[in-house]
């Protein structure tokens, strides 16, 4: 079968790629822009086309998968309409992959990348070796699909736009419900309402375990977990884990040596390097307040606020989240030694002309934190290089900044 991915720089859409060129169909693709990650797929043999029109789109292709961002008037959809080719968003698509297996959904507002990660290695060091779609790169596999050879599917169910209700899950991970997304959901209640619908989504003999007090092992003592990664958010994500590992029938021991060999995964408090003058630097995927304490939580657990300061490049992403949140931020933000705010990368939304990053600024000040405004995301690289002493840069955001610390020297 010929299937044409578009968005397939994705995180979500290449890592289904990937099980379709796994599983032996012509797999093509397309994206507005270049990535490391595209690269990657070029090289495991998947044709990908640079710039998104309707001359990617012939009669011969038998699926089109494409990202829930994809807008109506896409010049590849409407041709895809006109040809009457068979067409699925990403969730669809991947609800149909989730028929084939005993699948373990993992999700929640935030942790659901590290915990579906967590759940791997958990599972691997018991000698099961599920199939394994995450929304990130696992460290040491550097990859985003793991094809297994067992009964099992571990998938990252994402809540966005109701997404994860197109999977069929036989067991599931709640890490946490938190207010986000609110250029979709009305309210905490809707939100819930639909992490509700889902879990109702589970078979008789199905397990659903959250920390809300629904099947988590209470023999488990959560500060005596053993992990090589640093937090409390982290040692509450292996809580669940163990507890949910502790129900499918496996050895607790195997498990917990597992999640000890967890290293991490790609933009969740990545270790990037040490600059010349001896300043450590990390790259964090975190968007959200209630992300950005975890993450600060977990450098001064490793990094005492006595000894170091802590130097945050925070990239604001999306106008409507900055705009919702903009207290919360500030509070989290006002808890470092210093914070210098890019610009907001729009993602899915307009241009908003509207001064959402100075205002956060100045909110990070009153609260007695000290931040400056950056004119662009570049400024980055040369302000990490010249920093020296004592410090921990940190960039943080869900935006595309990452990427200017690939121009950065580190040893």
């Amino acid at each position: 079968m010929k299937i044409f991915c578009s968005g397939i720089g994705g995180i979500g859409l290449s890592a289904l790629a990937r099980y379709y060129k796994y599983k032996g169909h012509d797999v093509a693709g397309s994206d507005l822009h270049d990535s490391d990650l595209i690269q990657a797929l070029k090289k495991e043999g998947i044709e990908i086309t640079i710039g998104q029109t309707k001359e990617n789109i012939s009669k011969n292709i038998d699926l089109f998968v494409y990202t829930i961002a994809l807008p109506i008037d896409h010049p590849e959809f409407s041709q895809v309409l006109d040809l009457g080719i068979n067409h699925k968003t990403y969730p669809e698509a991947l609800g149909d992959v989730t028929k084939e297996k005993e699948t373990i959904a993992i999700c929640g507002t935030h942790g659901k990348t590290t915990t579906t990660a967590m759940m791997y290695y958990a599972m691997k060091a018991c000698g099961i070796n599920p199939t394994v779609i995450v929304g990130s790169l696992l460290s040491g596999v550097g990859t985003n699909f793991i094809p297994g050879d067992s009964k099992y599917m571990v998938v990252e169910a994402c809540e966005y736009k109701r997404s994860f209700l197109n999977l069929h899950p036989s067991h599931i991970i709640i890490t946490n419900i938190d207010l986000d997304h609110l250029d979709y959901y009305k309210d905490i209640d809707d939100i819930q309402n639909a992490f509700e619908e889902f879990a109702s989504k589970l078979p008789a003999g199905g397990y659903l375990v959250s920390h809300s007090g629904i099947g988590v092992d209470p023999e488990i003592r959560k500060d005596e977990i053993d992990l090589s990664v640093w937090g409390n958010h982290n040692r509450s994500n292996a809580e669940l884990v163990i507890s949910l590992c502790k129900k499918l029938g496996f050895d607790e021991m195997r498990v917990r040596a597992g999640l000890k060999e967890f290293k991490g995964t790609w933009r969740r408090m990545e270790y990037k390097g040490r600059t010349a003058n001896g300043v450590e630097v990390y790259d964090d995927y975190g968007h959200h307040p209630r992300e950005l304490n975890a993450t600060f939580q977990g450098l001064y657990e490793k990094y005492p606020k006595e000894k170091y300061n802590l130097h945050v490049f925070f990239q604001p992403h999306l106008y409507s989240r900055t705009k919702i949140f903009m207290d919360e931020f500030a509070e989290s933000l006002a808890i470092v030694d210093f914070v210098y705010v890019m610009p907001i990368f729009a993602a899915r939304e307009k241009h908003d002309d509207s001064r959402a990053s100075q205002m956060l600024v100045d909110k990070i000040n009153n609260k007695g934190g000290n931040a400056v405004l950056l004119g662009s995301k570049d400024e980055i690289v040369n302000i990490i290089q010249d920093l020296r002493g004592e410090v921990i840069a940190v960039n943080i955001g869900a935006g595309d900044a990452y990427a200017e610390l690939k121009k950065i020297k580190l040893l």
